[in-house]
């Protein structure tokens, strides 16, 4: 029996030697520390930082750090950060974290490259209506399909590709893209499911193909790009890593991956908040961040636009005349006025609408969330929180139950 047992465990190892199961299992149970056992390159940062203020002494700094401190303790986070008006009003940081600590962000890559696309358009390197096959032809010789499958589609979500994500366990796609040793020999297996620029399905793999096409018109490597374009210019403070496919191959996980400081993770928040703007110079192109976070785009791309996410709001009355009045007060325009019943049984109103609010996330909950009309910026890392509901920074917002 021992012998079998022996044999058995041989196999096992010899499977997962081979393929991407071995490192799938190996950070199965995935601590936040492990991004420095596992390959990666540098982002490197500028000589110059754009700083932030020391908001400490603001009003209302020691109740908010009062009620953040009894919301946030053992929820697995590893630091929060609450930026008004571009001062730090609230930074705390958990367990054996501190300031410069390297912590992962998991799909928060997303809009860094969405970001990068932007700056492409801009520097005329490629067209949002460029069809994916200009750059990655072997789609094209799969499947004609690809063809019709724009870059757009890939920033909005909206490819038709057939990629099953979700459920995250050694059959998604999603893990076998980022564990397998060269992910981009993947994109030779992929298939279309349904007609490009139909309903948002959100899948990693159309993240990676604009990261493969990225490199493609730069003929630089994604975290040079990066480092070139956002992360020197926009002043961050400290260097960064990119996580890669393998140590032979150096392949950037280009949908995840990136690994930096809170405050750093703040900077891409305050690019936007700022239309583009820092260190006193244009980073990203003013009508790419109009574009993106506009409400009103947000609201006809149903919350997702170029790798960002927006907010949906809503407003609940007892009487279907103060919704219709409250219509009219604030213009929402084109807006239905829905129906629900409570746990007593009772009939209310409410009406939904896009805020300006948006926000960038992770899988782990992590989140860059953006206020414009308050000038406020908060960033999450760690790891799943404790009440899962919390994952959305709206969420979040409403258990805070204190005005920011």
């Amino acid at each position: 029996m021992k012998f079998r047992s022996a044999l058995y465990s041989m196999a096992i190892v010899s499977l997962f030697s081979s393929c991407y199961v071995a490192r799938a299992y190996k950070y199965r149970d995935l601590a936040l520390t492990d991004i420095h056992k596992m390959p990666s390159v540098i982002i490197q940062k500028g000589d110059k930082t754009d700083p932030f203020i020391n908001g400490t002494s603001a009003p209302g700094h020691k109740q908010l750090s009062t009620t953040l401190d009894t919301l946030l303790a053992g929820s697995y986070t590893a630091t929060f950060l609450v930026i008004r008006n571009d001062s730090v009003i609230y930074e705390k940081y958990f367990d054996e974290f501190n300031e410069g600590s390297l912590l992962p962000s998991f799909s928060i890559a997303k809009s860094f490259v969405g970001s990068l696309t932007g700056i492409a358009v801009h520097d005329g390197l490629l067209s949002l209506n460029d069809p994916v096959t200009k750059y990655i032809p072997v789609l094209k010789k799969k499947d004609a399909r690809f063809e019709k499958i724009s870059i757009q589609h890939l920033l909005d979500m909206r490819s038709g590709i057939l990629f099953k994500e979700g459920s995250y366990n050694l059959k998604d796609d999603a893990i076998k893209l980022g564990f397998r040793p060269n992910s981009e020999k993947q994109i030779r297996k992929l298939k279309i499911e349904g007609p490009s620029g139909g309903a948002f399905n959100y899948q990693s793999i159309n993240t990676f193909l604009l990261a493969i096409t990225l490199e493609r018109v730069t003929g630089k490597s994604l975290s040079a790009y990066l480092s070139e374009k956002i992360w020197k210019p926009a002043g961050m403070e400290y260097n960064a890593t990119w996580t890669v496919d393998s140590k032979k191959n150096l392949q950037e996980i280009g949908f995840a991956g990136i690994n930096a400081t809170a405050r750093d993770f703040a900077r891409l928040g305050r690019l936007y908040l700022k239309n583009g703007m820092a260190n006193g110079r244009q980073i990203l192109p003013e009508n790419w961040v109009e574009n993106t976070v506009q409400k009103d785009t947000m609201q006809k791309y149903s919350g997702y636009k170029n790798q960002v996410w927006g907010v949906s709001r809503y407003t609940t009355f007892t009487d279907s005349l103060q919704a219709v009045q409250y219509n009219l007060d604030h213009n929402i325009e084109g807006r239905r006025i829905y129906t629900y019943t409570d746990n007593n049984k009772k009939k209310g109103f409410y009406i939904t609408y896009s805020s300006p609010e948006f926000y960038a996330q992770g899988i782990l909950g992590e989140f860059v969330y953006v206020n414009p009309e308050k000038n406020l910026i908060l960033v999450r890392l760690g790891h799943h929180w404790k009440n899962k509901k919390f994952s959305d920074p709206i969420n979040f917002l409403k258990a805070l139950s204190l005005e920011l």
